[in-house]
């Protein structure tokens, strides 16, 4: 998971609500109604919140971290579930992109769905828009993810809502990955990692501070990508910490 800054909606997208709320059946809808209050989110325009939300998440899921393409296939997740949240539900802040999850791929077996294709109507604490939460995400080599301190509540949110560990065993460890292959995409980019400090200690030898240097340049080359690759945020974790360690 990355931290998500929230921007300020566009003027098109804020008149379009605007112009929803203004009307006496959204003023009349039941806010247990989840069917009638999504069929007033369902007639705003998709596309410019789509590109708002990717544009906003360096383009990858709010979840997961893989990529999104502002097309039909991302999900707008609702982080306040529309259920029992009517002021919430034509709420830009209230919006995060998403990937399918796996809703749309074809597997045999079993099918483990993960982000907003698994969470549905569950209510959350774990929140991607808030930065003191992600500052406390960590990851171990072999993929999982976890919250550190430890928090059983935020890490039932990543383990058993989300599924963004896939399925686990009693122990903790991995026994099915996700439709998406979320698990394998993490422990990929900690490879990556690898490579990158192989690459330098072969290059610098014990030549710390050039090392450090080096690394600080790449972290503030990411941050300041348009688009952020795949599952950076296990890169820039990893990377981080190697600075703190100096």
């Amino acid at each position: 998971m990355i931290y998500v800054k929230k921007e300020l909606p566009s003027k098109e997208i804020t008149e379009a609500i605007v112009e929803i709320t203004k009307s006496d059946e959204w003023k009349s809808a039941n806010e247990n109604d989840s069917t009638l209050l999504r069929s007033f989110f369902d007639k705003l325009d998709k596309q410019p919140i789509r590109e708002s939300l990717v544009r906003e998440q360096h383009g990858l899921c709010a979840y997961c971290m893989k990529r999104i393409e502002p097309d039909e296939k991302m999900n707008i997740e609702h982080f306040l579930s529309v259920k029992g949240h009517k002021n919430s539900v034509l709420e830009y802040g209230n919006m995060l992109g998403c990937c399918s999850g796996g809703s749309d791929e074809e597997v045999t077996g079993q099918r483990i769905l993960c982000c907003d294709a698994s969470k549905k109507e569950q209510e959350i604490t774990i929140d991607p828009r808030e930065k003191t939460m992600m500052d406390r995400i960590r990851y171990n080599k072999d993929g999982r993810i976890y919250v550190y301190p430890e928090d059983k509540k935020l890490q039932k949110d990543i383990d058993s809502v989300l599924m963004l560990n896939g399925k686990l065993n009693d122990d903790g460890s991995l026994k099915r990955d996700t439709s998406t292959q979320i698990v394998m995409g993490r422990r990929g980019a900690y490879r990556n990692y690898e490579n990158l400090m192989k690459t330098l200690h072969k290059k610098y030898g014990k030549n710390q501070s050039k090392i450090q240097s080096v690394i600080k340049k790449k972290i503030t080359e990411i941050e300041e990508m348009k688009k952020y690759p795949e599952f950076a945020g296990v890169l820039l974790y990893f990377m981080r910490r190697r600075v703190h360690e100096e």
